[in-house]
C-alpha cells in the first residue's frame, strides 16, 4: 500500500513539474505576443473606419438599388409581351422548319441534277460565246454600210415631204381639170404649182397677212402652194391638218382646222397657218367660209 501510494505522488509530482515548464515557457511568449497585438492595433482602428465606409456605401446601393426596382419591374413587364411574341413566332417557325427542310432536300436534289448537266450547259455556251463572236464580226464589217444607209434614210425623209407636195399637187390637177371640164374655170400648171381659178384665188387672199413677217419672207409660189393646200383641207372632212413644203425656196409650213360650225348660215372653220422661213416660225389664225357659190374665203 505504501509503495502504490508513492508512485502516485511522484507521477503526480512529475505532471506538476511539466505544468510548471509550460506555464514558464508560456510566459517567455507573452511579451512577443504583446508587441503583436500592440502593432495590430493601430490597423484594427483603420479596418473599422473602412468597414463604416463600406457601410455607408452599401446602405446608397440599397436606396439606388430600392429606387430602381419599380422601374426595372416595369420593363420586365413591358418586355414580357415581346419575350411571348417572339415565343409565339419562335414556335411557328419551328412548325414551319419541316417543310423548309423538305424544300431544302429538293432544291439539293435539283443541284445534283444541275450539276450533273453542266457539262454539256457550258459546251452550249462555248458554242453560243463563238456564234456571238461571229455576229459581232459580222456586224463590225456592216457598221460602216449601215452608217451610209443611214445618211441615205436621212436623206429620203427630207426629200419624202417634197413628194408627197408634187403627188398633192398633181392630185390637184386632176380635179381642176375635172372641174374645167365641167364648169369652164381656168386651171393649169404654172412652173410645177398648179394655179388655181381667179374666183377662188380672189377669196383667199387675206390668208397671209400684210404686215406679217410671212408676207415678207414667203415668195409667190409658197402663198399659192399655201393656197391649193388649204382647199385641200377644207374639202375634205377627215382631214385635220395638212403640210406642204416648196423645195425652190425652202419654206414649209402646217395647216390645221378645228371643227366646223355656221356663222349667218354659212359653213365655217377656224384655221391656223404654221409656216417655217429662214429658221423662223410665225402661226396666223384665220376663220374661212363656204359661201352660196361653193368658194372659201378669209372672213
Amino acid at each position: 500500500m505504501t509503495s502504490k501510494f508513492s508512485i502516485s505522488q511522484a507521477l503526480l509530482a512529475i505532471a506538476i513539474a511539466y505544468f510548471a515548464y509550460a506555464l514558464l515557457n508560456f510566459s517567455k511568449e507573452i511579451p512577443s505576443f504583446i508587441k503583436a497585438i500592440d502593432r495590430t492595433t493601430p490597423h484594427i482602428s483603420t479596418i473599422v473606419d473602412e468597414v463604416e465606409l463600406v457601410r455607408a456605401e452599401v446602405t446608397q446601393v440599397r436606396i439606388l438599388v430600392d429606387k430602381q426596382v419599380p422601374a426595372i419591374l416595369q420593363q420586365i413587364n413591358n418586355i414580357l409581351p415581346l419575350v411571348e411574341q417572339g415565343l409565339e413566332q419562335s414556335e411557328h417557325y419551328s412548325k414551319q422548319l419541316p417543310n423548309l427542310w423538305q424544300h431544302l432536300d429538293k432544291v439539293e436534289m435539283q443541284l445534283q441534277v444541275l450539276q450533273k448537266d453542266l457539262p454539256k450547259i457550258l459546251k452550249r455556251i462555248d458554242a453560243v460565246v463563238l456564234t456571238s463572236n461571229d455576229v459581232i464580226s459580222e456586224s463590225a464589217k456592216w457598221r460602216p454600210h449601215s452608217t451610209k444607209y443611214l445618211i441615205e434614210i436621212e436623206h429620203s425623209r427630207d426629200d419624202i415631204p417634197q413628194y408627197l407636195t408634187r403627188i398633192e399637187n398633181i392630185v390637184i390637177d386632176a380635179k381642176s381639170i375635172g372641174k374645167e371640164a365641167s364648169s369652164g374655170l381656168v386651171s393649169g400648171i404654172f412652173k410645177g404649182v398648179i394655179s388655181l381659178p381667179f374666183e377662188v384665188v380672189a377669196g383667199l387672199t387675206g390668208i397671209v397677212d400684210t404686215k406679217s413677217r410671212s408676207a415678207k419672207n414667203l415668195t409667190a409660189n409658197d402663198v399659192t402652194m399655201l393656197q391649193e393646200k388649204v382647199l385641200i383641207l377644207l374639202e375634205d372632212n377627215s382631214k385635220k391638218q395638212i403640210f406642204w413644203q416648196n423645195g425652190e425656196s425652202g419654206n414649209r409650213g402646217k395647216i390645221l382646222k378645228e371643227m366646223k360650225f355656221i356663222k349667218k348660215g354659212q359653213t365655217c372653220h377656224e384655221v391656223t397657218f404654221i409656216n417655217y422661213f429662214k429658221g423662223q416660225e410665225e402661226t396666223l389664225e384665220k376663220v374661212m367660209c363656204k359661201g352660196q357659190d361653193d368658194i372659201w374665203q378669209v372672213n
